[in-house]
């Protein structure tokens, strides 16, 4: 008799086992708007995520099933749901706070003001929601896996305190969007680089 397993468990060990590194690329498309593909982006920006500040989840699919009149199921209609992807960035460095608000140029306090022991400047930014695109890539703890997501709408907002375990950080919700081939996400395989 024929062994009708053909593919073990054993073969299948690839995993990802959590996001450990975030990416982000503005430059994701071409000036025809057509997305890049992961080897031609440039100038990355890693984002500082905080260790239990990430969610990703593509989409539950919404299930429904069409019965009988006897009460059988016939067959089932599906429809994508929506994502649940977002991570919390722990920064108020100018390069993420530029990428992620809408900053107000005119809005910026140049000459230091003094509070307590301490002199400040600042700059102004909007409480409006601003989208950011581009394309990210979440590694791995053991860099051996990743995910690309090659088209994104990013929204993020400020949360000043962060806890007795954490600091402030921004809420940065992702949307994925589909490339030119029909892809959404892309898993990718990691080995060390050889020089």
């Amino acid at each position: 008799m024929a062994n009708i397993v053909t593919t073990t468990k054993d073969t299948l060990k690839k995993i990802f086992d959590k996001v450990h590194r975030v990416y982000y690329f503005a430059d994701n498309k071409t000036a025809q708007g057509v997305v890049k593909p992961l080897g031609q982006l440039t100038n990355g920006v890693e984002f500082p995520v905080l260790e239990d500040g990430v969610t990703f989840n593509t989409g539950d699919p919404d299930k429904s099933e069409v019965k009988l009149t006897d009460g059988t199921t016939w067959t089932s209609k599906v429809s994508q749901g929506e994502s649940d992807i977002s991570f919390q960035v722990s920064s108020v460095h100018s390069t993420i706070m530029d990428l992620l608000m809408e900053k107000k140029t005119e809005a910026a306090i140049s000459t230091a003001v003094q509070i307590g022991d301490y002199d400040y400047t600042g700059q102004g930014y909007s409480l409006a929601p601003k989208k950011l695109s581009g394309a990210l890539v979440m590694v791995s703890s053991d860099f051996l896996t990743g995910v690309y997501l090659p088209d994104v709408e990013l929204f993020a907002s400020f949360n000043g305190e962060g806890g007795d375990d954490s600091t402030g950080y921004f809420n940065v919700s992702v949307t994925p969007l589909t490339d030119a081939n029909g892809a959404g996400f892309y898993i990718l395989s990691g080995a060390a680089h050889s020089a």
